[in-house]
């Protein structure tokens, strides 16, 4: 793996053929980094290595990402009330308002993303069956985009979750207006990213393929203090 001032751990293009096996050929934008599944070794980045020589640092923050994920992205304008009751009868969701997300269970959540979209996830072997679904419930003119693996989906959580994100984004995440359930579109860093407050107190953050790996630098820098931990589902 390459190196900047060697602590950073970036991206390597030549991906290990074990890998892609292990994750039958779907690989998640951070797959190149490694990660090993939670409570697995070097879970520990190395620009954290790298203070925790001088310092002993306990771990306050963790960051996970998450295996390919199957998103949707739906557009209806006229047509919303239609595309509301597809996804009743369908996915038993209602379509969120704005700044808001629905979920059902850990599988299946939507987010507003403007006043016409919003954004669909579910489990990746779902995601046709899903979009067939919708398209065959509702009525009238909507849009349903499949963008699966266009997307890295990552949790934040700790107890220094939230400085983290304070670092990153101008955006107030303050726990009186950004509760959760809450959903914004912001930047984190220079990064476009879809941020989501969960019941949990963790963070779901959103980004788009190629921006994964330069906000996986961002975090480890933003994580240094707490002694950042990453993980992967898949344990890559």
């Amino acid at each position: 793996m390459n190196k900047l001032k060697d602590d950073v751990a970036v991206m390597d293009l030549n991906v290990d053929p074990d890998t892609a096996a292990v994750s039958g050929g779907a690989l998640a934008p951070l797959a190149h980094v490694g990660l090993p599944a939670r409570g697995g070794a070097g879970s520990v980045s190395r620009i954290v290595r790298a203070k925790a020589a001088s310092r002993s640092i306990e771990s306050s923050v963790s960051l996970e990402e998450a295996a390919v994920t199957g998103i949707l992205v739906l557009r209806a304008s006229t047509a919303s009330d239609q595309l509301g009751k597809a996804l009743r009868s369908t996915l038993k969701l209602d379509l969120p308002g704005r700044l808001e997300s629905r979920s059902e269970g850990d599988r299946y959540c939507i987010r507003w993303m403007s006043p016409d979209e919003w954004m669909l996830t579910c489990p990746l072997n779902e995601a046709f069956d899903v979009e067939r679904k919708l398209r065959a419930a509702v009525e009238g003119h909507v849009a349903i985009v499949n963008v699966s693996g266009g997307y890295g989906l990552l949790t934040l959580s700790g107890e220094n979750a939230l400085n983290v994100l304070r670092k990153s984004t101008a955006y107030d995440v303050h726990s009186e207006n950004f509760g959760p359930g809450k959903v914004v579109n912001t930047v984190m860093a220079k990064a476009q990213v879809t941020l989501r407050a969960k019941s949990d107190g963790s963070f779901e953050i959103i980004v788009r393929r190629s921006f994964a790996d330069y906000l996986w630098l961002w975090l480890q820098r933003a994580g240094k203090e707490y002694g950042l931990e990453a993980f992967s589902a898949t344990g890559g």
